[in-house]
């Protein structure tokens, strides 16, 4: 989300700027009747919120990523980092992977 935010933020002030420069090089013409001064000043301060709101979500996510936990997506207790599933339930699923793609049946002999 923090990234929609920065993207959009950066998109209306280029936006603002390409409005600012019409706005300004076609002064005596009609042209710049459709860029009014009071509609460059909203999308600024538009522009500055978004980027101001993305950096913010930025500082929160990065903290709130240090604070939580990775859980076990089955049962929710606590893993390391990088696993996805606790030691019980990867033996269990590795388990039905093996025997779901190995039909074949061994021969005692």
């Amino acid at each position: 989300m923090a990234s929609t935010l920065l993207r959009l933020g950066l998109w209306v002030l280029i936006i603002v700027l390409a409005m600012y420069v019409i706005h300004e090089s076609f002064e005596d013409s009609p042209v710049s009747e459709y860029v009014p001064t009071g509609l460059l000043q909203k999308g600024l301060v538009a522009g500055v919120a978004l980027l101001l709101a993305g950096f913010a979500f930025r500082l929160l996510q990065k903290g709130a990523d240090t604070v939580k936990k990775a859980r076990c997506v089955v049962c929710r207790t606590p893993i390391p980092a990088g696993a996805i599933y606790c030691r019980e339930h990867l033996r269990t699923i590795l388990q039905e992977e093996d025997e779901r793609t190995h039909m074949t049946k061994i021969r005692r002999k």
